[in-house]
């Protein structure tokens, strides 16, 4: 059901449909994989198979890999490789903001409260440790993030959520820098219309380099089928059968599990979540300053409410990528359009609210991409629920903000499917549980449509 907060939305129950065909382009596509259209031989049997190609995809074929080699992986994707949420979002790896504390404690409890935020702050150097260790070439750099707040209540809000933090875990709450003075802010090159600013260890990347550089070794190294322009159209699972089978627009495929990592296009294969999770459309721009004053140091969240707010952070040639988090954005997961109202206001919010010395801002890229809101807040990881499948599986639905989510939803996952105990240090709010479920549906049945 459309009801988050965060943006325009449509009530009522949504089909996100496949994934168009006529997507918008993003800038991470115009550097294409040599696997970016990879069919590999056709199988019709697998141990798992996986629906979709991004980092939830690379990171669950990861840890399956590495505790059985010879599993048979199979991923399909409906478009080129990494044409997804993965492959159209700003480049970040940053937790959600600390304001965001506040809501999680009183959602799940202090303790699981701190193992979500802990839980986004990893994912900086596990993926960094990733790319290092698999010698990928993903444009990749630490920086500082900075949540920068141009909200006095928003504001307030953040500060005190931090000092709660440092509070009931000292060792994460020393992980954010508050910067208050007007000295400071000009320092980072905030302009004077901001109140302040948030700093923690972050970093920047191409997303989708990593994940094409991932799937690609594991094609050479261990035979993982991908089929790409691929359509997963239904998938058959009797509780009666050893299996399911996935309908494809090329062919059917047999297999112990399937995997839906399509984040926002979740509730199309799985109509039974699909009153709990909206595709939202969020948009992205390239922007090239002139003249280009600064490299800079840091990424930025740009904060105007608690749910309204921009991204953006720099490439090393200068240009920025900047998207619009909310405000503007809207329940679909078509991303062949743009939404004119958030891309209008990201090619004027950069003088704005820096202190560049920019007097002129090219746009050479603007795109849109499809992400997922759950009702509850948290991803669906884990077995679906419900009687009639036996053998699918979910790892989706990251609220926007995937890069600090999916790469160890994908690990959770992983755990579950090969029957191990998932570490104490993974949320457990994040899993499929049917007491979340039975929660989800007094409030989906409670709600006015």
């Amino acid at each position: 059901m459309a009801q988050s907060p965060d943006g325009i939305y449509e009530k009522g129950i949504i089909d996100p449909g496949t994934p168009v065909a006529n997507s918008t382009q993003p800038y991470w596509l115009t550097e294409p994989s040599p696997i970016a259209k990879l069919q590999s031989p056709w199988a019709n049997e697998a141990d798992v198979v996986v629906i979709g190609s991004g980092m939830t995809a690379a990171s669950l074929c990861r840890s399956l890999y590495a505790e059985q080699p010879g599993i048979k992986i199979v991923v399909v994707e409906a478009r080129d490789l990494c044409a997804g949420a993965t492959g159209r979002n700003g480049g970040h790896i940053k937790a959600m903001s600390p304001g965001a504390w506040q809501d999680r404690v009183k959602a799940y409890g202090l303790k699981e409260a701190l193992k979500v935020m802990e839980f986004e702050h990893v994912h900086v150097e596990e993926i960094l440790a990733c790319i290092n260790e698999n010698g990928l070439q993903a444009d990749h750099r630490r920086v500082e993030g900075l949540d920068v707040y141009h909200d006095e209540k928003t504001w307030t809000r953040a500060v005190d959520a931090v000092e709660d933090l440092r509070k009931h875990d000292p060792k994460l709450g020393k992980r954010y820098t508050i910067y208050d003075t007007r000295r400071q802010l000009r320092d980072l090159k905030i302009s004077d219309v901001a109140v302040g600013a948030i700093g923690m260890p972050a970093a920047t990347m191409w997303p989708y380099k990593m994940v094409a550089g991932l799937l690609e070794k594991f094609v050479q190294e261990y035979g993982l089928s991908i089929q790409t322009n691929t359509v997963a159209k239904s998938v058959d699972d009797s509780p009666k059968d050893d299996f399911a089978t996935v309908n494809t627009s090329r062919g059917d495929i047999r297999a112990k599990y399937v995997i839906h990592a399509t984040n926002a296009f979740l509730g199309h294969l799985v109509p039974e979540l699909r009153p709990y999770v909206s595709p939202v459309r969020a948009n992205v721009q390239r922007q090239l300053p002139r003249p280009i004053t600064h490299q800079l140091t840091r990424s930025y969240w740009l904060r105007y409410g608690e749910k309204d707010y921009d991204y953006m952070m720099q490439r090393p040639d200068g240009a920025t990528i900047i998207g619009r988090g909310s405000t503007g954005r809207r329940a679909t997961a078509d991303d062949s359009q743009t939404d004119l109202v958030a891309h209008v206001h990201l090619r004027g919010a950069t003088p704005y609210v820096f202190d560049w010395g920019t007097d002129k801002i090219e746009v050479t890229h603007q795109w849109s991409g499809a992400v997922a809101f759950t009702s509850d807040g948290n991803p669906f990881v884990g077995r679906i629920p419900f009687s009639e499948s036996k053998h699918q599986w979910v790892c989706a639905a990251y609220q926007g903000i995937g890069m600090v989510r999916a790469f160890k939803s994908a690990q959770m996952a992983a755990y579950l499917i090969l029957g191990k105990e998932i570490p104490e240090e993974y949320p457990r709010s994040f899993l499929t549980t049917k007491e979340r479920f039975d929660g989800l549906q007094a409030v989906f049945k409670g709600a006015k449509l």
